[in-house]
């Protein structure tokens, strides 16, 4: 089975409060966004017909780049437009609960729908909402995720469509700032998150941001919590630590643990072979989940067709190439065989 993990799509009632449905592509930046609305983003039936052309069984329905940047009653309104999509053709998508975490109350009470009611499988984030309200941040952040432990579901990630600080010229923001975002995101969680909440699951998007890039620089400037009982020599402790030494201080261990609880989605790049080899040389194959980012980054039959038949002919193990082209999320969402 081939499962797509990230996938857009806002629901027709509420695309059209904000553009006409039958009008071109339209960017929008706003103080804290920077959305585009495109047709192919409620067209349902669009998105069958190039699922269908390359073979892809299911998608993992996300908009948390809009939705979570309103009201309380627009990601409201949202879960409830993917509920009906889902109840139409429930062998095709899979929803994700857009959550109001600025809202902290309102956030816990539509989590309890999306679960008990929606019966969704997952929730929905961004790295970071704003300069302060990151994936850290306690007062906003934690309920959510005291949620997400209480029903034992995870979240997948995407990264801020405007990050904060990050310019907007030269296509800045899109190319590298939200690959930033997403590396920020990573570590707040391997630090913190993490340390209170160790059996929460994310998804990060298109394949880590800059993580996998950096992710040698991480682990050499990696200082694990002081229980690990290992001092670090004066010396170096303000330094960066080389691999000699990472091994020398039992630290690589301990990195991994933590490196190693994160989900990877494989959208980013629209299938570019180069980071999805990466992807297979600096992260657990178990942790890769195959995305595309449909239908900006991806939107065409043929370019999904492309992106799979990469996957396939990769030289892994066929064990590998399963699981990330669908085993590894089927089993994160409990789907039913």
């Amino acid at each position: 089975m081939i499962i797509d993990a990230h996938h857009h799509c806002l629901p027709i009632n509420v695309y059209k409060e904000f553009h006409d449905p039958a009008a071109p592509p339209k960017r929008v930046i706003i103080d804290n966004n920077d959305f585009t609305f495109a047709p192919k983003l409620h067209s349902i039936e669009t998105h069958l017909r190039d699922m269908d052309f390359a073979g892809v069984d299911m998608a993992v329905l996300t908009i948390s780049q809009y939705g979570n940047l309103g009201s309380p009653d627009l990601c409201h309104r949202i879960n409830e437009g993917y509920a009906e999509i889902v109840a139409k053709r429930p062998d095709r998508f899979i929803a994700t609960g857009c959550v109001p975490v600025y809202y902290p109350e309102q956030a816990v009470d539509e989590i309890d729908y999306i679960v008990k009611d929606l019966k969704f499988p997952a929730l929905s984030l961004l790295t970071s909402q704003s300069a302060d309200l990151t994936m850290s941040n306690r007062e906003k952040m934690w309920p959510v995720y005291k949620k997400m432990a209480e029903y034992d579901i995870p979240a997948f990630l995407h990264p801020h469509l405007k990050p904060h600080g990050i310019e907007l010229e030269f296509t800045i923001n899109r190319s590298i700032g939200r690959g930033f975002d997403a590396a920020k995101a990573a570590l707040r969680i391997m630090y913190d998150v993490f340390n209170e909440f160790p059996h929460l699951k994310f998804v990060l998007p298109h394949f880590g941001g800059v993580l996998l890039a950096m992710k040698g620089r991480i682990m050499n400037f990696f200082e694990p919590q002081d229980d690990l009982g290992v001092p670090i020599p004066v010396e170096i402790r303000s330094i960066s630590k080389t691999p000699l030494e990472l091994d020398e201080l039992k630290f690589k261990p301990a990195f991994d643990k933590l490196f190693d609880k994160l989900y990877i989605d494989g959208a980013g790049s629209a299938g570019w072979e180069p980071i999805t080899k990466m992807a297979m040389m600096t992260v657990r194959h178990d942790r890769l989940m195959w995305g595309t980012d449909y239908p900006y980054e991806i939107h065409a039959g043929r370019d999904l067709k492309y992106y799979i038949d990469s996957v396939k002919n990769l030289d892994i193990p066929e064990e590998d190439k399963k699981g990330f082209l669908g085993g590894n999320i089927a089993g994160l969402l409990k789907l039913k065989k």
